[in-house]
């Protein structure tokens, strides 16, 4: 989405990555929001910051034992992320939450790649324990059937086996939670890796935004 060029400064490339994310997330709001309701207090209602750790070592086993069933390549964190969304959005909004009629029923989801340490690198570093920060915003059909799911410890537990996650971290998010140039504090620190990422290159499959555009069909 985003060039990367020499001349930009790392704060400049975090805060369009941010700004990018924060557009998004209150495109979404102003369009699931009631006519009168206040933007932030959709956001702090349906908004949840969350980290998603994974079990390496199992995934890394189950990934292989699936390339050697379907033939596929292999998979990107990237792509387990979008594999929970589809999980979430079939238990959510029912088995053919895919079509296109189903759309606006599903939440909005940006997750970033992130990896220990990269707060505090100038530079890239060593890449270790690869995460997920994701920002998710639940449409008000959506939201009460996530909170289930979490106040269900043997169905969650089942859940992050399914994906291989070792740690899921929730928290609300809170609108008023800005950095001194205005964008969101979740979106700028999901954007950190991005950042060092942009400069040099060491993983290609670093963000998601989820759902994909539905391309609308003109009769």
């Amino acid at each position: 989405m985003l060039q990367s060029h020499s001349h930009a400064s790392q704060p400049s490339i975090s805060s369009q990555y941010s700004s990018w994310f924060d557009d998004r997330i209150e495109e979404f709001i102003e369009a699931h929001k009631g006519r009168f309701e206040p933007t932030s207090f959709f956001k702090r209602r349906n908004g949840f910051f969350i980290t998603i750790s994974f079990n390496h070592s199992r995934r890394k086993q189950r990934l292989e034992g699936s390339a050697l069933i379907d033939g596929s390549g292999a998979k990107t964190m990237m792509d387990t992320f979008t594999e929970l969304y589809n999980f979430l959005c079939r238990e959510l909004v029912g088995r053919n939450y895919h079509r296109p009629s189903f759309h606006d029923l599903k939440p909005l989801a940006i997750g970033c790649l992130d990896m220990n340490g990269s707060r505090y690198w100038r530079s890239i570093g060593e890449l270790e324990n690869a995460h997920i920060h994701s920002i998710w915003i639940f449409t008000n059909q959506t939201r009460d059937g996530f909170q289930k799911i979490l106040a269900d410890e043997k169905r969650l537990l089942s859940i992050k086996e399914r994906f291989s996650i070792r740690e899921l971290d929730i928290q609300q998010l809170d609108h008023d939670h800005r950095n001194s140039t205005g964008e969101g504090r979740a979106s700028s620190y999901m954007a950190k890796f991005m950042v060092h990422n942009n400069h040099e290159l060491k993983v290609a499959d670093d963000f998601r935004v989820l759902p994909f555009q539905v391309e609308k069909s003109v009769n």
